[in-house]
């Protein structure tokens, strides 16, 4: 749909002066861009255009789609590529049962989005107007958040918390459901609650006693392994990370969505020798990885019964999930692997520790690497 488009929405690219009457659709893509939303995709129709008109009149960047399920994970893919959460503008009905599968997979893999569906007018409600649906309902099973907007005035509340829960830890999806009297109606400026802009998530650190323990972990290790998941890359920990496995020397290997955090030809990259690294390790660090199906949840025989596992994960939920970690931090992991290197740098006895390159362990990986290697090469 192209900026210029216009529409009852007015055309003023900038905020509506205070004492003036202005829609309801322009009242919510005001509320959106002044919580740093930038991106909406969509497939529009009566009366949500007018939202993707004013959308566009706030300067928020609206793409046109085909169909809801390709809104949704493109709106999802802007949440996991950049940390903030697009929005998916869909219909009432069928429009919001089609972006459902992009909300799950948001949902799931704990990236930030936005849906906005319409829905029936507020005096229609159960009245069995046109594509009424419960959607709320619907919605909740797939997102941290799911409401009704209730009033023009309190639109920016509604927005505001809907981004709020979806940014915080754990990221996820917030839905909205928008009556579609709250889109048409008019109100002066100065009867809407307006709401601050939201502030950075927090970042929160690992304790001096958790990072003690982990530095005394990995000394004690004969055969470490770091596994770089999905949550560094997300968590844009990728220098952070490459710094810490180059300075302890430490074999790595990478989930598949955590490929590309390090490039798998680094030297420490031991990929190709994966089931081996993981069945002998008996101390795996997991960065910002689960324990899920990918890695074969942790259990026997894949991986060694003793292995001792230190997490470094943000969402509660997921320490100790289906293996006991020997040390859980629950903490921001750019922010840790941060404190790791720092405290390398502050003290001399951290520096001079590198794991040795010529230890059992890295001859085994080294062999399982060349060998597979040759395998592959036959193929």
């Amino acid at each position: 749909m192209a900026s210029s488009s216009k529409s009852s929405a007015g055309s003023a690219s900038e905020k509506a002066p205070e004492g003036t009457e202005v829609m309801g659709a322009q009242v919510i893509a005001e509320a959106l861009k002044k919580q740093g939303v930038e991106y909406m995709f969509g497939v529009v129709g009566i009366p949500i255009i007018e939202v993707a008109f004013a959308a566009q009149q706030s300067q928020i960047k609206y793409i046109g789609m085909r169909n809801e399920q390709a809104a949704s994970y493109a709106a999802s893919a802007i949440g996991y590529l950049t940390g903030k959460p697009a929005v998916c503008l869909t219909v009432s009905g069928p429009g919001l049962v089609h972006a459902l599968g992009g909300m799950a997979n948001a949902q799931v893999n704990k990236w930030p989005m936005i849906v906005l569906a319409g829905s029936s007018d507020q005096p229609l409600e159960s009245m069995g107007a046109f594509q009424e649906f419960p959607q709320v309902e619907a919605a909740r099973l797939y997102s941290k958040y799911a409401a009704r907007i209730s009033s023009l005035e309190r639109v920016p509340f509604f927005v505001e918390k809907a981004i709020r829960s979806s940014i915080y830890s754990p990221s996820g999806v917030s839905y909205l459901d928008i009556p579609g009297d709250i889109v048409t109606s008019s109100i002066n400026t100065n009867q809407v609650e307006q709401v601050k802009t939201l502030k950075e998530p927090p970042k929160p650190a690992a304790s001096v006693e958790s990072l003690g323990e982990f530095f005394n972990l990995l000394k004690r290790s004969q055969k470490p392994l770091v596994v770089v998941g999905k949550g560094c890359s997300y968590g844009f920990a990728e220098e952070q990370a490459k710094q810490f496995i180059e300075q302890f020397n430490l074999p790595f290997l990478a989930t598949p969505m955590g490929k590309g955090t390090l490039d798998d030809r680094h030297p420490l990259s031991v990929g190709a020798a994966r089931s081996t690294a993981l069945q002998e390790a008996d101390c795996i660090i997991l960065l910002g990885a689960r324990l899920n199906w990918m890695l074969h949840f942790g259990k026997q025989p894949r991986f060694n019964p003793n292995v001792k596992i230190i997490q470094i994960e943000n969402d509660t939920i997921e320490l100790h999930n289906n293996v006991q970690s020997e040390l859980a931090i629950q903490a921001d992991l750019k922010t840790v692997l941060k404190q790791v290197i720092e405290q390398l740098l502050l003290n001399e006895n951290e520096t001079k520790w590198k794991y040795d390159a010529a230890t059992q362990w890295w001859s085994l990986l080294r062999k399982k690497l060349i060998s597979n290697k040759q395998r592959s090469d036959v193929r």
